[in-house]
């Protein structure tokens, strides 16, 4: 498993639990990993410039890429 989910799932659960209607429903969350806003902030640039990247390079990745795969058929 990739480590950035790791990180992004409980991210996104808390961030979905704090919209009034779902709490109601599902109650809130809170994310047992708690990072500085400095660390969130270059996880994210770091992101966004990988995503710049591969994008650019039209790099192949067989993994990265296999949900296109079903594209072919």
């Amino acid at each position: 498993m990739r480590s950035d989910l790791v990180l992004a799932v409980p991210f996104a659960l808390e961030s979905a639990t704090r919209i009034p209607k779902i709490a109601e429903r599902f109650g809130t969350f809170v994310s047992p990993i708690q990072l500085p806003a400095w660390i969130t902030t270059a996880l994210l640039v770091a992101g966004i410039l990988a995503a710049v990247e591969r994008a650019l390079t039209l790099r192949r990745n067989k993994i990265l890429d296999v949900e296109t795969v079903w594209t072919a058929f």
